[in-house]
């Protein structure tokens, strides 16, 4: 027997360049609807939500880009994961403010009592995957250190961002008059959720 190739085909750097352009393209109309709709469902908290995400995205890609780690598609799946990790850990700390909030409370002491009730939650499923992430870059090879770094980068600086910087912009904006208002840290009701 012997191997014959009966089909080919050829892929140019430039379809590479393409697809990256597309999918730099598609993330940043993804950031802007996911920052309209943490702006109009958690009013201020969502302006924290959404500067804590840049901050995250921010150092994420730096993080990536020192190291000359190559990013390869799984590595993308990463970043896009652990972004999804960082408005999860915004949306249930927006939550037990808002739920505070309705329980009475003024809104520095719904902030304090949030954060400090929704940090168990958000530092379980974060060190879960940390976890993981460590030792699929101790076994993984190839493409699969890409995506445990990736992922490994965006849960430390979920921590960062979205628990620490959130909870220092949280406490300084609600020093000022103006915006210590209660309706403003109230989520919506949730029939105006789609």
């Amino acid at each position: 027997f012997s191997m014959q190739a009966r089909n080919y085909s050829t892929i140019s750097p430039s379809l590479g360049a393409g697809s990256l352009n597309v999918m730099v393209t598609a993330g940043m109309w993804a950031f802007v609807i996911l920052c309209v709709l943490l702006l109009g469902y958690y009013r201020l908290s969502g302006v924290v939500a959404c500067i804590a995400l840049l901050l995250q995205v921010s150092g994420q890609l730096l993080a990536l880009s020192v190291p000359q780690i190559t990013l390869t598609l799984p590595g993308i799946a990463g970043v896009i994961l652990s972004i999804g990790m960082g408005v999860d850990a915004n949306v249930i700390i927006s939550e037990r403010i808002s739920e505070e909030i309705k329980g009475g409370k003024t809104p520095q002491q719904a902030i304090v009592v949030g954060f400090k009730n929704a940090f168990s939650s958000v530092f379980d499923g974060n060190i879960t995957v940390m976890i993981v992430s460590i030792i699929l870059m101790l076994l993984g090879s190839g493409s699969m250190l890409s995506f445990a770094y990736s992922l490994l980068t965006g849960v430390l600086l979920n921590f960062l961002a979205g628990v620490t910087a959130s909870r220092l912009m949280m406490r300084s904006l609600v020093k000022y008059d103006l915006l210590a208002r209660p309706a403003l840290y109230q989520s919506l009701s949730r029939r105006f959720v789609l």
